[in-house]
């Protein structure tokens, strides 16, 4: 028997069979292309991501599958404006209005301070490129979520328990409503509030900002982007109001023998009073890395947003760019009106300060104040708006890691994930009203940011790995190694260093290093959990953890992870290795044993059969002339000398994870098509086409794909003589082009575009489907490596207006060949004739029917349908 699937890689929900592609939409235009034998043809249009929505599409929850984007069942609805302001409104919150008192506090000095923030920005960018590479490469919401779960998968759920643990427990929006609270009352002139009011207005705007978006989601998201702006603006006016005063100097001296504020970016005072201690280096630096967190904010809402990766990687950079620009000009600002004492003894009210010392004690001390409390308000709305609608908090329901998951998951009654925001109102409410409110901000930052160190240690080792152990996974984004080599450095060093002593105990009176053993012991915590959770219980009372998929009344795929007996788990594992290879949406049987008496049935679906077998290669001729060309027009041309030579196909069945188009050459993929009968060409090109270009975006992540050409093979093997687009199985090793005919190919059916197409990416893959269950003269293909160049001959086809290239190949004893038995109309066989890349991934490999001693005499025989087209990638650029 194959081994089993593993859980974590097995296809959970498929394309559902009855239903046809959707076309792309009314915009998409209709033009003629050039078939194979050089007659026109109309364009079918072409399904754009947008239209694979519920009903048509139910994309799989398997963590393989995490490189195929997934679109939320409320549709892709956030354009780029939206998502840079998610960003935006995300990275801009109390970190820019009140963290730089407390730094400076911290690290006595205006020069220490600037310098941490200027290495935060440095630091932000080597993150940023990490999470863009996971991000591009990944397309799904969730962020560090998805990321660490498709790198980390053994042991099993332990990488998903500490992601949800941490998003749970510590996925705060806490510390910007702290900041609304401590702002608003500043404004009202309310020196010294009680406990009760500070944490009530703190606690009120988390309700607030929980009904909105829960109920009232498209309120929600129109008050963020307003928010969003209204705090550019702000930060844009405070930096404006720098640049005044220093030009103006209006009223900034000092009351006392401190050095005028024009005089404290001086060289004489810039690191005056400095404290090198490195815990208190580090402790402070936390709150810098804090004030850049969000940048890849974005990633979060993926399923959400249109053209998400190029959305990603313009969104993210442009918003890098502006949060680093604004933040070094604002801390120059605060120095060049506000002096340093009194910074240091402002705390978190440090804008507010600012704006007093500018505008008085009327305009200033109050209109703007509430400006920034506006600002906070914008930034918990961005937050409870990725961390729980878009997938962090929800994703974490919907994979059934929470109690009542099919409720939290959904989005009814109000077209929102109201579950979601829910379990992050609960402990973030916790956080407000629970430590003293004189230190929750300090501490609700270092809470955050030291098991936020870990995972991102855990991510940025882990991008290496997978960079060194899956070099075939498509990285449109790839992260500089030295970037994630500092990254990597500086999260080992900010993980010890609040265990080095500062030099004076807090004022706190709190053990200095209480925010690490708190964020560690969570963390553990959820270690022994999962162990409990996952192995010793399941163990103790005989059943194991599976996952089984589900669709809610809503459109929301889940996971539901339900308990199976012990004695039946090499049956249930053997009959889901049957739903992921065979049997589409699972056995569906009533009962463990109906399935047992079904899998004895199936036994010739889970035998992996590795077939010994002769196989046809070229022949070169004996007096060393060159082959002889292949003309469309005349069948005869076909027939070539060939030498047979034994062959053994390894059968992949079971293993179909492990090949890939760029480290293979080859992929087994599994998509239903909506056309069945292959019985008209017409109909093919109006159905099939469709439905084939949209499998080849899911499966490469090309942006546009063009089908050239299609052959149905219904005949014996070896029959030829009824045409191209209807021939029998080809039962001779060749390449379905040459590497010069690939190219010319471009120019010749799209000559207007051919330039800008040759200067990205562009491919040309055979996507081979059975039309009936193959049962004789499967296909076989070779892994790509294992065929050099210097086996390939070149064979020229000449068509009446223009002349191509086919490979046959040469015999060589290295050539490691495989098939999958049973392959069913479900599945196709995509194979790589093409690609322009040359950077060691798989360029093109050869393929063949061949004879299986095997198959039964009275065996129907072969039926299939090969459709080639040219794939393109044109942001992907050397």
């Amino acid at each position: 028997m194959a081994g089993p699937v593993p859980p974590e890689l097995r296809p959970l929900l498929q394309r559902q069979d009855n239903e046809p592609s959707r076309s792309s939409s009314p915009s998409s235009s209709t033009t003629a292309r050039d078939s194979e034998d050089g007659d026109k043809r109309p364009e079918t249009r072409v399904i754009q991501e947008e239209d694979i929505i519920t009903g048509d599409v139910h994309p799989t929850r398997a963590v393989e599958d995490d490189v195929l984007p997934e679109i939320s069942s409320l549709g892709r609805t956030l354009t780029w404006q939206s998502a840079f302001i998610i960003v935006m409104s995300r990275v801009i919150g109390s970190g820019i209005f009140a963290t730089p008192g407390v730094i400076l506090r911290s690290v006595g000095s205006p020069g220490l301070t600037l310098t941490l923030w200027l290495v935060g920005a440095v630091i932000a960018a080597c993150g940023l490129s990490v999470s863009l590479e996971y991000g591009c490469m990944l397309p799904r919401s969730g962020g560090e979520k998805v990321y660490l779960e498709f790198t980390y998968r053994h042991p099993r759920f332990l990488a998903s328990t500490l992601v949800a643990i941490q998003a749970v427990l510590l996925g705060f929006t806490a510390s910007n409503c702290v900041v609304f609270s401590q702002y608003v009352l500043f404004a009202l002139g309310i020196d010294h509030p009680s406990e009760v009011l500070r944490k009530g207005l703190a606690a009120g705007l988390l309700v607030f900002v929980t009904v909105t978006h829960g109920v009232f989601p498209k309120t929600g998201i129109r008050l963020q982007n307003i928010l969003g702006w209204v705090k550019i603006a702000i930060v844009g006016f405070m930096i404006l109001s720098g640049i005044y005063v220093l030009v103006f100097r209006p009223g900034t001296a000092t009351t006392d023998n401190s050095p005028p504020v024009s005089d404290q970016l001086s060289w004489d005072h810039l690191w005056e009073d400095s404290v090198w201690n490195w815990g208190t280096i580090a402790t402070s630096f936390f709150k810098v890395l804090y004030s850049f967190a969000g940048l890849d904010n974005v990633s979060n809402v993926l399923n959400e947003v249109k053209e998400p990766v190029r959305t990603l990687k313009s969104v993210t950079t442009a918003a890098l760019f502006t949060t680093c620009g604004l933040y070094i000009l604002i801390n120059l600002a605060y120095l060049l009106v506000v002096p340093v004492d009194e910074i240091k003894q402002s705390g978190e009210l440090i804008a507010a300060l600012f704006f007093e010392r500018i505008f008085g004690h009327g305009f200033g001390k109050t209109a703007l104040p509430l400006a920034v409390a506006l600002s906070a308000v914008g930034n918990v709305l961005v937050v409870a708006f990725a961390q729980s609608k878009a997938r962090l908090k929800q994703e974490i329901a919907r994979q059934g890691f929470l109690p009542y998951s099919h409720l939290l998951s959904s989005t009814k009654p109000f077209g929102s994930p109201l579950g979601g925001f829910v379990v992050h109102f609960i402990p973030s409410l916790l956080v407000i009203v629970l430590p003293p409110s004189a230190e929750v901000y300090s501490f609700i930052l270092e809470l955050e940011g030291y098991p936020g160190q870990i995972f991102s240690f855990a991510i940025c080792s882990g991008l290496l790995l997978l960079r060194f152990k899956r070099p075939d996974l498509r990285r449109p984004f790839k992260a500089w190694t030295p970037a994630v080599l500092i990254k990597i450095a500086l999260s080992v060093a900010l993980l010890a260093a609040p265990f080095f002593p500062p030099s004076q105990k807090p004022a706190n009176g709190m053990f200095y290093a209480t925010y690490a053993i708190v964020g560690v012991s969570i963390l553990v915590a959820g270690v022994i959990y999962w162990y409990l959770w996952t192995v010793l219980i399941p163990r103790w009372r005989g059943y194991t953890l599976e996952e089984e998929a589900d669709l809610l009344d809503d459109g929301t795929s889940i996971t539901r992870l339900v308990h199976k007996p012990q004695t039946l788990r090499q049956t249930n594992m053997a009959a889901a290795a049957v739903q992921h290879s065979v049997v589409p949406g699972g056995i569906g049987l009533a009962n463990p044993q109906q399935q047992i008496e079904q899998l004895s049935t199936l036994a010739q679906y889970t035998d992996k059969r590795d077939v010994r077998t002769v196989l046809n290669y070229h022949k070169d001729n004996e007096d060393g002339s060159p082959p002889r060309p292949t003309y469309v027009d005349r069948p005869d041309s076909y027939e070539r000398p060939y030498s047979s030579h034994d062959a053994t196909i390894h059968d992949v069945r079971g293993e179909e994870h492990l090949y890939s188009l760029d480290k293979n050459g080859f992929q087994i993929y599994r998509r239903a098509a909506a056309e069945k009968d292959f019985a008209d060409d017409e109909h093919i090109k109006a159905v099939y086409y469709p439905d084939t270009e949209q499998l080849l975006k899911d499966a490469t992540g090309a942006s546009r794909i063009f089908i050239f050409d299609h052959t149905i093979r219904r005949n014996p093997a070896g029959s030829e003589k009824q045409g191209r687009n209807l021939r029998g199985p080809v039962q001779r090793v060749h390449i379905d082009q040459s590497y010069s005919a690939a190219k010319s190919r471009v120019p010749h059916h799209l000559p207007e575009e051919a330039d800008a197409l040759l200067r990205g990416r562009y491919q040309i893959i055979n996507v081979w489907r059975p039309i009936r269950t193959i049962q004789r003269d499967p296909l076989a293909v070779a892994e790509a490596h294992s065929v050099p160049d210097t086996d390939l001959v070149g064979i020229p086809l000449i068509y009446p207006t223009r002349n191509g290239e086919t490979y046959a190949v040469r015999h060589n004893e290295g050539h490691r060949w495989f098939y999958k038995s049973g392959l069913e109309p479900d599945e196709v066989i995509l194979i790589k004739c093409f690609d322009s890349k040359t950077d060691g991934r798989a360029r093109r490999v050869p393929h063949t029917a061949f004879v299986d001693p095997t198959a039964k005499e009275d065996a129907p025989p072969r039926e299939s349908i090969e459709v080639r087209a040219l794939v393109f990638h044109p942001d992907d650029q050397e």
